[in-house]
């Protein structure tokens, strides 16, 4: 798993990386994160237009967490800008034609002068006269709504708990209850084995924060849903008909 970024901190969607030993190739998501099949030893090129390309040689601590990967932008030449003005060599006729005409200066500055004088003169403002305005039954009385939404918004904040991001237990337990939970029969039917479904939970945790959202309320429904969404994608960039043709 890892996440493509550039020298800026912005995330790079539809970056290629490739892994060099199994020719495989995939594409980021819109959040620059990736997930591929690899083991120590093997060596992914990370390329996009408009940057530099990356290559990484994987080691054992590789798979420990998730591959931060920052590419750097292809520095572009600007086009020379040729000056039309040539300068005659005697200063005060060169100088007329670099500043503008005297009029334009003085026209300039008498607007500039207009602009910041304040107004002497009271702007019209509507009202309803007070005899035709309506009582107003409120006036010195508490707005209840406003007051139970007010005491709402606080019960709210006082019983709810902060979401924070699951250390590496934490998911992986997540990640055998999502397996003995979910009905793993929808994606064993496009070819994937326990192996490869392991390697897209971890793509689809990194693009829906799965672990982080609902490893203390383990809401099935809802991560079956994520995990759907998080496929429709995944299986763009995979292709597993031939291996369950070969097996």
């Amino acid at each position: 798993m890892g996440n493509i970024t550039n020298e800026s901190g912005d995330k790079l969607p539809f970056a290629s990386i490739h892994n060099l030993r199994t020719d495989q190739i995939v594409m980021s998501d819109n959040m620059g994160n990736f997930a591929i099949a690899a083991k120590p030893s093997d060596e992914l090129r990370i390329s996009r237009q408009g940057y530099e390309r990356s290559l990484i040689l994987l080691t054992s601590g590789s798979f420990s967490k998730s591959l931060d990967i920052k590419l750097t932008t292809i520095p572009q030449e600007i086009e020379e800008v040729k000056l039309s003005f040539r300068p005659t060599g005697i200063l005060k006729k060169d100088v007329t034609r670099l500043n503008p005409p005297p009029k334009v200066v003085a026209l300039n500055s008498a607007m500039n002068n207009y602009m910041r004088t304040p107004l002497n003169e009271v702007a019209p403002k509507a009202s309803t006269p007070s005899a035709f305005k309506q009582p107003d039954f409120a006036a010195g009385q508490v707005n209840l709504m406003k007051l139970a939404g007010a005491i709402g918004g606080l019960l709210g904040k006082a019983t709810s708990s902060p979401k924070t991001t699951a250390d590496y237990s934490e998911t992986q337990e997540f990640y055998k209850r999502v397996k003995s939970a979910i009905d793993l029969g929808y994606y064993t039917q496009y070819g994937l084995d326990e192996y490869d479904f392991d390697i897209f939970l971890a793509y689809a945790d990194q693009a829906y924060n799965l672990a982080k959202n609902y490893r203390k309320n383990f809401d099935k429904v809802a991560i079956d849903s994520k995990l759907k969404m998080a496929f429709s994608e995944y299986i763009k960039t995979h292709n597993f008909s031939k291996k369950q043709s070969e097996g």
